[in-house]
């Protein structure tokens, strides 16, 4: 029998509890282009400079996405296997697209940034597909009983 490599379903809320904090701050972070000058408590704790900040924040998006996608669900059967696995190949055909359209459209220092957020976009398109697959897979089955 094939050993399925998935850390137990408690590490999903934790997961989300990750994403929760990391996301919004990820994304108010590149909203101010990642210039920390002007915040307060971060001068104050001499932090401002420091590129910990972003570090920590994909760290705890790539955590957050790990703990998520890779939890088992409650009940784990063959079709949450083959749904993890649809999603994790339609995440990929959505990545690839992706850097191709940017590969072709951007370039220089426009083209780095596309890449840099390439960094947490794969993991969060897999959770994204994962949890909209699982949940029309729900719905049908609610259907047939």
């Amino acid at each position: 029998m094939q050993r399925e490599w998935l850390l137990p379903y408690g590490f999903k809320w934790v997961g989300w509890l990750m994403l929760a904090i990391a996301v919004p701050i990820g994304i108010w972070a590149a909203a101010i282009g990642f210039n920390y000058q002007n915040i307060a408590w971060l001068q104050a704790l001499q932090l401002a400079d420091s590129p910990l900040i972003n570090n920590h924040l994909v760290l705890w998006m790539w955590l957050g996405t790990i703990f998520v996608g890779c939890s088992r669900e409650k009940v784990e059967d063959e079709m949450i296997s083959r749904i993890r696995l649809n999603a994790l190949l339609t995440a990929f055909y959505i990545q690839a697209a992706f850097i191709i359209v940017a590969t072709l459209v951007f370039n220089s220092l426009d083209y780095l940034n596309i890449m840099v957020y390439n960094l947490v976009t794969y993991p969060l398109i897999f959770i994204g597909t994962y949890e909209v697959m699982l949940w029309h897979a729900r719905k049908e089955g609610g259907d047939e009983e």
